[in-house]
């Protein structure tokens, strides 16, 4: 069995309907414990261009063994050409809440 490092991971989603479809598929298959929704306004630039958008930013709180499985899923269920995806390493946290979040990735 993998070590336990839990992980926040990251992405946006164009509209709550793509978000919620992921953040099920994620759950069910216990690739996370808990997912967490937010509406935000990027500002960014693509392809030369500067662009502003609502999006939901998406909180993935899972283990860092789960990272390629996470990452394969939002690219399969993504409909951005290039999403966000970013792995943050949790260092400290509080442990009856870290022990829920391994019993509910499967570790």
């Amino acid at each position: 069995m993998p070590v336990f490092k839990p992980v926040v991971i990251t992405t946006t989603f164009p509209n709550q309907e793509e978000a919620d479809k992921t953040g099920t598929l994620l759950l069910e298959k216990q690739l996370a414990a808990c997912i967490q929704y937010e509406t935000i306004q990027s500002q960014y630039l693509w392809e030369g261009k500067l662009c502003r958008d609502s999006e939901i930013r998406m909180l993935i709180k899972t283990a860092r063994c789960h990272y390629a499985a996470i990452e394969k899923l939002i690219i399969q269920n993504h409909s951005y050409d290039c999403p966000q995806i970013i792995m943050q390493p949790v260092a400290r946290g509080f442990k009856p809440y870290l022990k829920w979040l391994k019993q509910h990735t499967g570790l």
